[in-house]
């Protein structure tokens, strides 16, 4: 009979919420956990010794209408860790699990097999989902009345209720700028709900660049007249086109051009750059604000991430986040560079469209 001594390591792996799989060097079972026998319904003493990728297969087989893009083929590298997230069904539920792997070694260094683990994240993506619902209908009932608000605003700025005082008309200048601002971090709350939830659909064509760059100056040109800074493009005659949503890229300048705004000094220039270069599009928004800390580099495209105090319009801390989204939905790449004192450039790539055939 086996000692609690002998026994504690098994006592340990069963005493995890995350299944756990040990394969040798062959990938043949060398342990599983009671809850990774529970997730998938399997006999822990049966598969003892023989291969992990038949264990699997005998589930599959059993459940013709489960998923398993689980545990399949060996990795190609034993020396590297892997994580990824899948989804698993046996046709009555359906888990949402990560799986992570690393390589087992002996004493010496040397890889003797490899370890599964598989962590059960439904419950995690239920509360995820709640959130996200919660957020969308939070935020649409609060744009209507927004949007009542801003538009009763402008009726009276416009002279539809008549003649106002001078002292009035700062104060509903105020309300009008205020009403602006929630109805923009309203739709940025809305945008990175529906991106987090992979709702965004694009409305992708062969575009050039340089249309939604004209549309985001035109756009912010008076916003950035108050304070005498300077907005220019700076574009080549022939730029390649892009396949991308054309909205969607107006948002993303945009956001970039307005963020530089608020940290460029009045009478300052922003510049919005395009280039083509070994297959790829590439934009730069510079300014010369007041720049960025190298250690602050690497969090600004996260969700309410600030660098420094801007000089106007606070912002929502979501336009870089929702920026990179976008970007990265259209297969892209961005990343800003920055030395405090020099002002800031951000730069997103996008591949060029393929050539379309001849008619």
């Amino acid at each position: 009979m086996k000692s609690a001594i002998d026994l504690l390591p098994t006592m340990v792996l069963d005493s995890l919420t995350s299944g756990i799989l040990a394969v040798d060097s062959e990938f043949h079972v060398l342990h599983m956990n009671a809850k990774l026998a529970q997730l998938f319904g399997l006999d822990r003493e049966r598969w003892i010794g023989r291969p992990a990728e038949e264990m699997f297969g005998s589930v599959e087989t059993q459940v013709p209408a489960r998923r398993l893009p689980l545990y399949r083929s060996r990795p190609k590298d034993n020396t590297r860790t892997h994580s990824r997230e899948v989804e698993w069904s046996d046709g009555q539920r359906t888990l949402h699990l990560r799986e992570d792997s690393g390589p087992l070694r002996d004493e010496s260094g040397n890889f003797v097999g490899r370890l599964y683990a598989y962590h059960d994240l439904s419950w995690e993506k239920t509360i995820d989902q709640m959130k996200s619902e919660f957020i969308s209908i939070a935020s649409h009932e609060l744009r209507t009345p927004m949007t009542s608000i801003k538009g009763s605003v402008d009726l009276i700025l416009g002279g539809a209720a008549g003649e106002i005082s001078a002292d009035a008309l700062e104060l509903l200048e105020v309300a009008h700028s205020s009403c602006d601002r929630m109805i923009r971090l309203i739709n940025d709350i809305l945008d990175l709900s529906k991106i987090e939830a992979g709702q965004i659909r694009l409305k992708l064509a062969p575009i050039e660049l340089t249309d939604p760059a004209e549309l985001s100056i035109r756009s912010l040109k008076s916003l950035a007249a108050k304070d005498r800074i300077t907005l220019s493009l700076e574009s080549p005659q022939q730029l390649p086109l892009v396949h991308a949503d054309k909205d969607r890229m107006e948002q993303v300048m945009s956001n970039l051009v307005f963020n530089a705004i608020k940290y460029s000094p009045p009478g300052g220039e922003v510049k919005i750059g395009l280039s083509a270069e070994n297959g790829w599009v590439r934009c730069t928004i510079s300014d010369q604000g007041c720049g960025i800390p190298e250690e602050d580099l690497h969090r600004i495209f996260g969700r309410f991430q600030q660098a420094g105090s801007p000089q106007r319009g606070g912002g929502t801390g979501l336009g870089l986040a929702i920026s990179h989204a976008l970007v990265t939905e259209h297969k892209g790449k961005i990343w800003a560079e920055s030395r405090v004192g020099e002002g800031s450039r951000f730069i997103f790539c996008l591949p060029v469209a393929p050539a379309l055939p001849a008619a």
